[in-house]
């Protein structure tokens, strides 16, 4: 089943690669209609987990207004995915937007 269409995905980009389905190596923990969440390849944290939209961003720099509630969206997920991991302590918690390479 295809999650993108052609022209919003980057054949060059690992993020969009794992959220379309054609990175084999990587375990989605959670997904949904936009959004993936796996777990980092080399984890700083014993719960370091990345959370990417389907649809390619091609860095934080190109965020705008209309995407706000997307990254509330994310953040909501990681929280959902820390929560299903057993992560209790909220004030452990650290989230950052990262720019893609």
């Amino acid at each position: 089943m295809a999650w993108h269409s052609p022209e919003e995905i980057d054949d060059t980009c690992t993020f969009c690669l794992i959220a379309s389905g054609q990175d084999k190596e990587a375990t989605l923990l959670k997904k949904n209609k936009e959004l993936v969440c796996f777990k980092d390849i080399y984890p700083a944290a014993p719960h370091h987990y990345l959370v990417v939209p389907r649809q390619h961003i091609t860095n934080c720099h190109s965020l705008q207004r209309r995407h706000i509630d997307l990254v509330k969206r994310m953040a909501e997920m990681g929280k959902e995915v820390l929560r299903d991991q057993g992560f209790t302590d909220a004030k452990e918690i650290r989230m950052i937007l990262l720019s893609r390479v």
